[in-house]
């Protein structure tokens, strides 16, 4: 069931784009070496972590480019473990998980409208939820306060750890995170309290760019 959500999910997600105009965002499966560094580069702009390219590479790993061929973001599902997320986790901090999951990382986008942030939030999270496992685990920077509001916490999750978090290799130093996972369901139906939130500001959006169309 949660595959044919997230199929449709992506399909919203590019009929979403249509309406962006310039603000258009194209998604890119990633291949190639030069691919995987552009994810890499970007995340590490938006996180300060260089994430090795041969770990985005045990996953689907995906970047966001503009109409000028820019990166403006992407993200990366790993599916097969073991996940950095977890591993990062101090010693006897959290229990042993035994859920199936997968991962989700590299998770980065330049700002921009909310139309925008609903193309790509529709565009993650509808392929989240066609990966095989039951749950999806990430990590959140403390620090990144409005990233947990805007998004993470309409999701109803489950806090594996939220504290000091090993240095593990590309960190420049320590860092303090939450550690969360998710089930399917639960993203699907925080994704629709994300929508639905963001909804009064696409209408907005609409509105301005109808009119301006009218006067022109």
């Amino acid at each position: 069931m949660f595959t044919l959500v997230g199929h449709g999910l992506v399909f919203f997600s590019e009929m979403t784009n249509i309406a962006l105009g310039q603000d258009k965002l194209h998604f890119k499966s990633l291949e190639s070496e030069r691919d995987f560094k552009i994810l890499q580069q970007k995340f590490e702009q938006a996180d300060g972590i260089k994430l090795p390219t041969d770990y985005l590479k045990k996953g689907r790993a995906y970047v966001c480019f503009n109409g000028l061929l820019e990166a403006q973001g992407g993200f990366a599902l790993i599916e097969n473990g073991p996940f950095r997320t977890l591993e990062q986790i101090p010693d006897g901090a959290a229990a042993p998980v035994e859920h199936s999951m997968t991962e989700l990382t590299a998770v980065c986008l330049s700002p921009g409208n909310a139309l925008r942030r609903t193309r790509y939030w529709s565009f993650v999270v509808g392929q989240a939820l066609t990966s095989r496992a039951e749950n999806i685990v990430y990590a959140v920077d403390a620090e990144k306060v409005s990233l947990r509001e805007k998004v993470f916490n309409h999701i109803r999750t489950h806090v594996l750890y939220e504290g000091p978090v090993a240095k593990l290799e590309g960190m420049s130093g320590e860092s303090v995170e939450a550690v969360e996972f998710a089930t399917k369901a639960h993203l699907a139906r925080g994704f629709l309290k994300l929508a639905v939130h963001e909804a009064a500001k696409v209408r907005f959006l609409f509105g301005t760019r109808l009119q301006a169309q009218a006067q022109s």
